[in-house]
């Protein structure tokens, strides 16, 4: 008896040995998803059409998806781990870059502005933006609403949008 159980014991530290060499499989984040890839929100099944990377903001994404027939963005910032923002563009109307207000007021809600900067950004697959150098300013309402004004080389592109919990958002494939 005493024999069998040595054996066996051996038997599982040779194995454990053997599979300690092999290389451990790492999770997807969010944050490393791809053109192609898949993603369930709001009960539905997105595809990733493109990649936006704002380099000076290591951690911030903007994913472009694509629904049957409606497209949206997806803006991810380790800064806010447990949360992200779905984002509609929208055609708005301005000329310069010094004619972005503190505040707005859009559709009776009024939104205050909670951040912006400037910073060079990288971009896959099929995205309106291009790479280089992007401004952007970033708004709130009371309600967590979000309208966010993006500017590069002389082009604005408007945003609504709203936060939603990651837990909201699931990898399918």
């Amino acid at each position: 008896m005493v024999h069998i159980g040595i054996i066996e014991r051996l038997s599982k530290i040779l194995k454990a040995q053997k599979n300690k060499q092999e290389p451990v499989a790492q999770e997807i984040t969010l944050f490393d998803l791809q053109e192609g890839q898949i993603i369930s929100l709001d009960l539905e099944d997105w595809v990733i059409e493109g990649k936006v990377t704002y380099r000076q903001q290591p951690g911030s994404v903007l994913y472009w998806i694509k629904s049957a027939m409606q497209r949206q963005a997806l803006l991810l910032d380790k800064a806010t781990p447990d949360q992200a923002v779905v984002l509609t563009l929208f055609p708005g109307r301005l000329d310069e870059a010094d004619e972005v207000k503190t505040e707005y007021l859009l559709d009776g809600k009024r939104y205050f502005l909670d951040y912006h900067g400037e910073c060079e950004v990288s971009v896959s697959g099929k995205v309106p933006v291009g790479p280089g150098e992007l401004m952007f300013w970033q708004y709130e309402t009371d309600q967590r609403q979000v309208y966010r004004i993006e500017w590069q080389k002389g082009r604005f592109f408007h945003y609504d949008g709203r936060w939603i919990d990651v837990f909201e958002i699931e990898v399918v494939a």
